[in-house]
């Protein structure tokens, strides 16, 4: 699972690449379809894209993950003692929940993990995050796009 990061000054686009078994599919009036699943790192939800690919409860899927611009001002930064294993999950409003550790922030970038073997890198200069903070930030399913490309 990678996530890949281009940045700008302060603006950060994210691409991942995961595996998500299907849990539940949403319909919605306006023909949007939403998905609601598991993965190596937890709970997720997000905008099914493909039209080729129709997802079916209980399978697996490899899919490209895009998320919105996020700028450090996205990322809160969890107290002391907040420290805890990285994960996703979902909330009560269908938000989902990324939190991460910051394994190092020097020479004008940051590194974030979202998982024990997915390792981000992001390319931020002076955004003021340190090295070992736990950090989360939250993102509605409508700005996440799920892209399938391979059953798993």
């Amino acid at each position: 699972m990678y996530i890949i990061v281009m940045g700008f000054q302060m603006i950060i686009k994210v691409v991942l690449e995961l595996t998500i078994m299907v849990e539940e599919i949403i319909k919605e009036l306006n023909s949007k379809l939403f998905v609601k699943g598991k993965t190596e790192i937890g709970s997720f939800m997000g905008r099914w894209m493909s039209r080729e690919v129709d997802p079916e409860i209980g399978k697996k899927y490899v899919c490209e993950l895009s998320l919105p611009d996020l700028s450090v001002e996205d990322m809160q930064i969890l107290p002391d003692g907040a420290k805890s294993p990285v994960y996703t999950d979902i909330d009560l409003d269908s938000n989902v929940v990324f939190k991460g550790i910051i394994w190092t922030a020097e020479h004008g970038g940051i590194v974030v993990s979202f998982a024990p073997d997915w390792i981000e890198c992001f390319e931020i200069r002076g955004s003021g995050l340190n090295a070992y903070d736990s950090v989360k930030f939250v993102l509605d399913k409508e700005e996440i796009s799920i892209y399938p490309y391979d059953v798993a």
